[in-house]
């Protein structure tokens, strides 16, 4: 962990334990809340995928919404086959081909604090579309899933993949690093900001060709009277690599996980938000006790003016630890001890940090002793 993240954490953590952990409590309600609500949603989608139609790709076509009726969601499980007659994307670096290739340059920086030692990202602020700059190339062909690899397929589905919002299963075929060397501008970099440039990232991927896939999206006929699926915005699948039974436990699981740990940390935040609640409670019963006992002591301005005009004669183990010249007659509550005098006691707690000479606890408030 590097010394800017160390401090960011020391502060989180300070923060989190102010006003006896309430912004805590307060913080895990938060997150508590944002994990139900991630559970209805995967709730919602775990529906939709259990009840999605799996029919064969060649009675595909039975499902095609007839009289303005709405798309309905299958889920079809085939072998990717560029169209025919269409055209074959190829990628220039590696050569493989495929139906979809997505090109991608990514500039990567290191992190450090600069030579001045400063806590915040300067060259972050100044440069940040350079930080983030990333070149990306996204081609795609019109193919479609068929019942089998090769020969003549009993059945086809065509793939929309203009607008779908799910990644896609693309494997890569080309990936290298390129350093950047260093230039005169590297040094100012490093002066004012906490990163600069160490290397370009180039990647290729490709969807290649006889790959086994599972598509599940709305199903509907395109401009060629053809049976096509496309991407359904509320799953969080479109074309994938796992089947619809695994699909399912997938998604089982993962509302499992958010259930259960929106209940924990509900449970939490409740129990820190009371513990707060109780603590406040328990401050403000202490300080009206020690403003009754500050009443009292103002109560008791001619005692203590008496004590100091009697002529007494006082032992030494009975005289106040501060002045060494008056009787002890106020206790410090809670450590207890009789060791100093009225006027000394008063003085003592309006001090800004009010601590017992003897034992150097916190003063909550004092208490007049009597002798019988």
């Amino acid at each position: 962990m590097s010394a800017r993240d160390r401090e960011t954490a020391e502060a989180l953590v300070r923060l989190a334990a102010s006003l006896d952990g309430a912004v805590l409590g307060l913080g895990t309600a938060a997150v508590a809340a944002a994990s139900w609500v991630k559970y209805l949603a995967v709730s919602g989608q775990l529906r939709l995928v259990a009840s999605a139609a799996t029919p064969s790709i060649a009675d595909l076509r039975y499902l095609l919404p007839r009289g303005g009726a709405e798309p309905r969601i299958a889920a079809v499980r085939g072998y990717v086959r560029p169209k025919p007659g269409g055209n074959i994307l190829r990628v220039p670096y590696s050569g493989e081909h495929g139906v979809v290739t997505k090109h991608t340059q990514m500039c990567l920086f290191t992190e450090w604090r600069g030579i001045f030692g400063w806590t915040f990202d300067l060259h972050a602020l100044l440069f940040r579309s350079w930080k983030e700059q990333i070149v990306m190339n996204f081609r795609s062909v019109p193919f479609f899933l068929a019942s089998s690899e090769i020969g003549n397929p009993i059945g086809v589905v065509y793939i929309d993949v203009e607008k779908a919002h799910q990644p896609l299963p693309l494997t890569t075929v080309f990936h290298k690093l390129i350093p950047i060397e260093t230039t005169p501008y590297t040094l100012f970099q490093t002066i004012i900001g906490n990163g600069y440039p160490i290397a370009l990232l180039d990647e290729e991927k490709i969807l290649p060709i006889g790959k086994q896939l599972t598509a599940i999206g709305l199903c509907r006929a395109n401009a060629e009277g053809s049976v096509e699926i496309a991407s359904c915005p509320e799953l969080p699948f479109f074309l994938s690599e796992l089947t619809k039974d695994e699909m399912q436990a997938q998604l089982s699981s993962r509302a499992r996980i958010l259930f259960w740990g929106s209940i924990v940390l509900g449970t939490l935040s409740v129990c820190l938000v009371g513990h707060a609640l109780y603590r406040c409670w328990k401050r403000m019963k202490l300080g009206r006790e020690a403003r009754q006992a500050r009443q009292l002591f103002e109560e008791g301005e001619d005692a203590i003016q008496e004590d100091d005009s009697s002529d007494e004669e006082v032992g030494d183990g009975q005289l106040c630890v501060v002045c060494l010249r008056r009787r002890r007659k106020a206790a410090f509550i809670p450590c207890g001890h009789l060791v100093c005098c009225c006027k000394c006691a008063l003085r003592m707690e309006r001090e800004t940090e009010p601590l017992c000479p003897m034992c150097r606890q916190d003063i909550r408030y004092m208490m007049r002793i009597y002798d019988s």
